[in-house]
């Protein structure tokens, strides 16, 4: 599973109608499009935690608590997805057993890019999520993104004006389906 390639295909589009429930362009009803994206986030959530393994093992001692700090944060999230994934008559997309890193982690250096890179691509992962859900489970996505658009300043020692949308700025569309991602983060 992928953190940033998985995105939600057409999650804001409803241009048709199908049993009574707005559907968009591919005929997804807005309880798919959610279950799609509750779905990403999982994955998401899934890399993370394996990502902070690395993170933990790498970084320098006077970081490890904010460490631990994300991975914790983002156990309880992959947790209540799984949770919200059933809720929405969904199967929890598993973890995989390792995720493929986006660059060698041989430093504590590379241990906080990393961080910042995991933060950064759930930050997109929600953005998707909040765009697709309602109710409650729209809140729960904004507090997620909003805590690692936080965690990500943190360890990257910046921020960016629209956490989850940079690449939507430089132009490109969130096209990709779950079924097209690798196992990388």
């Amino acid at each position: 599973m992928s953190i940033a390639p998985e995105r939600v295909s057409g999650a804001g589009d409803d241009t048709g109608a199908k049993n009574g429930a707005e559907s968009d362009q591919n005929g997804s009803t807005p309880a798919q499009r959610a279950l799609r994206a509750t779905q990403a986030a999982l994955a998401a959530e899934h890399a993370a935690v394996y990502a902070y393994g690395v993170i933990g093992g790498r970084i320098e001692d006077k970081r490890l608590a904010e460490a631990r700090e994300g991975l914790t944060s983002h156990r309880a999230r992959r947790d209540a997805l799984e949770r919200a994934v059933r809720a929405l008559k969904g199967e929890p997309v598993s973890s995989a057993a390792a995720y493929a890193l986006p660059f060698p982690v041989p430093d504590p250096a590379a241990a906080a890019r990393l961080a910042s890179e995991v933060e950064t691509r759930v930050c997109a992962v929600y953005a998707d999520l909040v765009r697709a859900a309602d109710g409650a489970a729209r809140g729960e996505a904004a507090a997620a993104l909003r805590e690692a658009a936080v965690r990500a300043v943190r360890w990257r020692g910046s921020s960016v004006a629209f956490p989850g949308l940079a690449e939507r700025a430089a132009g490109t569309a969130p096209t990709i389906a779950a079924s097209d991602t690798a196992d990388v983060l």
